[in-house]
């Protein structure tokens, strides 16, 4: 066999796909990537806790960030829209500002309905005994900003159902290899020598790992903290080069006498006896006794300085320099860690809304998508876990101009509308249905002018003008015209439509009641009683009646019962069935 061949029998990527084989394999532990072996990373990961621990830039920025994500909920949802909830997901993954999330709430109601009483719903407002939700996900969002990986380990009944969450220290946790180069086969948790944790028991979050070899690391993922390692080095030399100017004062400088006197050892030894007898650590009440007094000496003397003062050191400096380095790395502005230079309203209220986008989002939609891959097996097909963002103070602007783009949405019903602001959806077939506004008109309708002197404002633009051969009619005339077309459009008489309007299928199309009301009205009354009030009421029949005739004709709204179009037209005082 030669070295080719070898290589080939070795080839971790193609050890899951082919066959299992009995060879003598001169490279038997090739890597290390032998089934059942565990591989533990080269990265220290205990030291990136103490990081976490010591250093306190790290400590801020990783809390605000797993304490910020931790406050948002997670509910269970049913598919409605395999297409529209494919686009919501993208949508929000390319979420750039906070409108970007707003928006993507309009998609998001026509893909997935809220279930309220799935068990998992349960699980997810309780995942253990010893932690509410959100510190679950404080603890397992904080593992994977620290140590690039988090590991939430399903504790089953003998049933296999899921009873429980744990997120698992990820410093004290090995992967087992399957032996491909990107196969898992189990976890061991390290710390108390746990038996071995089967891959299909455990989510593992990771941020991406480059650092691939042959020996399994790309199977881990690549703690922020290791790229910042100079960077956290610097600062904790800083901080204790501060502490241990505070702590051991020393020698801050040499005081000398001039080689025009004579001062020997004796008289050195008393100057020196009489500087710290008077200006020695003496205080009255916590208060420095002789602070700021004159030392008076017997010869000339002289003055070298042997230390530098934490300004001259630019300690200050550096400490800022590295908060925003660590920022850099965690994606977070600077302005929310009390950077003096970078510290104003606005940036502040920019800072936490591109603190959503770019840092929470993200981590929020990671571990959404492993939670319906891990869960998908448990819930079944045409179920969905996913997260609501609403909860955030930033987002209200946002949401206040969705509002008023629903309210300008006609063709989303009451109820999508609600979904979308966060609001129950209502019970009622109405709150279901689409409400079409009735006040818009074909521009060949505009043929007619109305006196703009005798003309009101219209509200729901309704009311179409009266034509006319010259350029105004009277208003005698304008009645007259209208009661004549009003006549020539509806087909149902007084008693006729007042039977219909006793029946239930008349409320099958929308228990809006006026436009009976209004026709009722009309009917019963003389063309010489009629006003101009009459006479816009009718223009609103005969601009219904006359649109609504075209549309298709649908599906029975109920069993004996005709379809909606056909009700709505006869609510309106017209019968197509004549």
């Amino acid at each position: 066999m030669n070295l080719t061949d070898i290589l080939k029998a070795a080839n971790p990527f193609k050890q899951k796909a082919a066959p299992k084989v009995t060879f003598n394999n001169p490279f038997s532990d090739f890597g290390g990537l032998i089934g059942g072996r565990t591989l533990y990373p080269e990265l220290d990961q205990q030291k990136f806790v103490l990081d976490y621990k010591n250093n306190s830039e790290v400590y801020a920025i990783i809390k605000r960030i797993s304490k910020t994500i931790s406050t948002v909920p997670f509910y269970v949802y049913q598919v409605k829209n395999k297409k529209e909830l494919n686009r919501y997901k993208a949508m929000l993954n390319n979420a750039t500002t906070t409108a970007d999330i707003a928006k993507a709430e309009l998609v998001r109601i026509k893909a997935v309905a809220e279930i309220a009483d799935s068990e998992l719903n349960t699980l997810l407002e309780k995942p253990n005994e010893y932690q509410s939700f959100s510190e679950f996900i404080e603890s397992a969002i904080g593992y994977k900003l620290i140590t690039g990986n988090t590991y939430i380990w399903a504790n089953r009944l003998s049933s296999g159902k899921v009873a429980e969450l744990v997120t698992l220290p990820s410093q004290y946790v090995a992967i087992t290899s399957d032996g491909t180069i990107n196969g898992v086969e189990g976890y061991s948790f390290t710390l108390v020598g746990w038996d071995q944790l089967d891959a299909k028991d455990v989510i593992h979050l990771k941020y991406f790992n480059p650092y691939f070899d042959t020996n399994g690391n790309q199977l881990y993922g690549l703690s922020p903290l290791q790229a910042a390692y100079r960077t956290i080095q610097r600062s904790n030399d800083a901080k204790d080069t501060s502490v241990a100017m505070l702590q051991n004062q020393g020698p801050k400088g040499i005081l000398s006498a001039d080689e025009s006197n004579d001062f020997g050892p004796e008289a050195a030894g008393k100057l020196k006896e009489d500087f710290y007898n008077q200006y020695g650590t003496k205080t009255q009440a916590g208060i420095l006794k002789n602070a700021g007094k004159i030392l008076i000496a017997g010869a000339k003397l002289n003055w070298i300085n042997m230390g530098l003062s934490p300004v001259d050191l630019q300690l200050l400096e550096s400490e800022k320099i590295t908060l925003r380095e660590l920022c850099n790395v965690y994606g977070v502005n600077s302005a929310l860690f009390n950077d003096p230079d970078n510290k104003t309203y606005n940036n502040m209220k920019e800072a936490k809304k591109e603190m959503l986008t770019q840092v929470v989002l993200p981590e929020l939609v990671a571990l959404r998508d492993a939670f319906n891959r891990f869960f998908s097996t448990e819930i079944g097909q045409g179920y969905y876990i996913d997260f609501d963002l609403t909860v955030f103070p930033e987002l209200q602007e946002d949401m206040k101009e969705l509002s008023a783009i629903l309210s300008q949405s006609w063709w989303i019903t009451p109820n999508e509308k609600r979904a979308a602001m966060r609001y129950d959806t209502m019970e009622g077939t109405e709150m279901d249905e689409i409400f079409i506004p009735a006040g818009y008109l074909p521009i060949d309708e505009l043929t007619m002018l109305q006196d703009p002197r005798d003309a009101q404002q219209q509200s729901d633009y309704n009311l179409p003008p009266v034509k006319s051969e010259g350029f105004f009619l009277s208003k005698n005339e304008q009645v007259d015209e209208v009661f004549t077309k009003y006549k020539s459009i509806v087909n149902m008489s007084y008693s006729e439509l007042e039977a219909w309007s006793n029946t239930e299928c008349s409320k099958k199309a929308s228990l809006d009641r006026s436009p009976i009301t209004r026709n009722l009205r009309l009917l019963s009354k003389k063309k010489e009683d009629w006003t101009t009030a009459d006479a816009e009421d009718a223009n609103r029949t005969i601009s219904f009646v006359s649109r609504m005739k075209g549309a298709e004709q649908g599906k029975p709204a109920s069993e004996g019962c005709p379809s909606k179009r056909d009700i709505s037209l006869k609510n309106w005082a017209y019968d197509p069935s004549k």
